[in-house]
């Protein structure tokens, strides 16, 4: 009997991409219905506990009816969360794998080390979705040594794809008529610590491209980035780079950075997003914050709250901390949770308040615009020359239009043509 496969892909954009790889190896037996599938391959993230518990009851929902693979980061984090009844288990670096353990009558796993065993993802054909983006993937793994995360558990230490691969999937792309590019990894400042090149040697070749196409870095940690920052700067000034820039910093206090091992303080940070803020007009900043590390006390959340006021993102991701298995500070004093939450939620408050003051300032001004997405409700979703979005009636997908901003709500602009 031939399959009908499902994918279900949670987490990260790095994963996204390994889900359109899987989807290729599959071709002739995926379906987009999951009603359809007798069969649900879910693609897993482990990165927060939230996010474990709520694929875990997901896996188990699915058991009821469907025969169920797993897949993505959680095999590597915590594979004892694993319900004994699925079908089959692969890791990230065992994507070749997946007929096998779709084919197979038995139980069978499949959870490797190594994560340059697959060679360069870039090589690995793809299904990429329907609209008119197109994930590229520089590299994979991990640098840094920060102790509150278990992702590098599952994807190993850096292990950057060939330039020359890149720069031709970036072409093949756009030739196929993808106007947005994500150029993504676990971060993307990471890339070429393990061959002796760097982020901005290869955005360089990409822009040789002579097409029209926007393109979206994905996240870079602020410690890689400062090794080649002012080279990166002016990268942001060609036309076809969104100036968007994701920059975690985590915390804005030094000691919990320091108990993090993050790598870098809040100095050399700040001095990163001044020089970006100063240089690139209309910055979309993005960053990311913990609340709730073990070793935050009051004093340091204050000073990550000040932090936040004075940088004024555009957008923050902001995350409760969770212990995760085998971490460093899965080992600490942790912190009462309703201490977690009122910090939560007060940052959140800053964050929607700040957000919607930037938002409202791009009323009345205008953009030409990539139409990106076709929205449930019938709208759909647009990106201005930084990648903030915008909310769109009666367009193309596909389509660079000219935009003019009517409206504005914390997480997007509103326009009309």
């Amino acid at each position: 009997m031939k399959r009908k496969i499902f994918i279900e892909t949670y987490g990260c954009t790095l994963n996204k991409g390994d889900s359109e790889i899987i989807k290729y190896l599959l071709k002739d037996s995926i379906t987009d219905s999951i009603d359809e599938a007798d069969t649900v391959i879910v693609n897993t993230c482990g990165v927060k506990g939230q996010t474990e518990k709520k694929i875990v009851l997901r896996i188990s929902s699915l058991l009821k009816n469907k025969r169920v693979i797993v897949s993505g980061c959680l095999p590597k984090i915590n594979l004892k969360a694993i319900d004994d009844g699925v079908s089959g288990i692969i890791g990230t670096n065992d994507l070749d794998r997946i007929k096998d353990v779709v084919n197979s009558k038995e139980k069978l796993v499949f959870i490797s080390e190594d994560n340059r065993r697959l060679g360069s993802k870039t090589s690995l054909k793809k299904v990429r979705g329907g609209s008119t983006s197109a994930i590229v993937q520089i590299s994979e793994g991990c640098a840094g040594r920060c102790s509150f995360c278990c992702t590098k558990f599952a994807r190993g230490s850096v292990h950057s794809f060939p330039i020359g691969e890149i720069v031709k999937e970036v072409k093949d792309a756009v030739s196929d008529g993808y106007k947005e590019i994500l150029l993504t990894s676990q971060d993307t400042a990471a890339y070429g610590l393990d061959t002796g090149e760097n982020l901005a040697s290869l955005l360089k070749e990409v822009f040789t491209i002579n097409q029209k196409f926007n393109l979206r870095l994905g996240m870079a940690n602020p410690n890689h980035i400062k090794t080649f920052e002012n080279d990166l700067v002016e990268l942001y000034k060609d036309p076809h780079m969104y100036k968007f820039l994701h920059i975690p910093v985590q915390s804005g206090d030094d000691q919990v950075l320091s108990d993090m091992n993050r790598g870098h303080n809040v100095k050399e940070f700040l001095e990163t997003v001044s020089l970006f803020k100063k240089n690139i007009q209309d910055l979309y900043l993005c960053t990311d914050v913990i609340v709730g590390f073990p070793t935050e006390d009051e004093d340091a959340f204050e000073n990550t709250y000040n932090l936040i006021e004075k940088i004024r993102p555009d957008k923050i991701n902001l995350t409760r901390y969770s212990q995760r298995p085998e971490t460093e500070s899965s080992k600490m004093k942790q912190i009462p949770t309703w201490i977690v939450k009122e910090r939560s939620r007060k940052l959140n408050l800053l964050r929607k308040e700040i957000s919607l003051e930037i938002n409202t300032s791009y009323i009345g001004r205008s953009f030409e615009t990539l139409v990106t997405k076709k929205n449930i409700d019938g709208t759909y979703t647009g990106r201005i020359p930084n990648n903030k979005p915008v909310i769109l009636e009666n367009v193309k997908i596909g389509d660079f239009i000219d935009v003019s901003i009517i409206d504005a709500a914390y997480t997007y602009l509103i326009g009309q043509r």
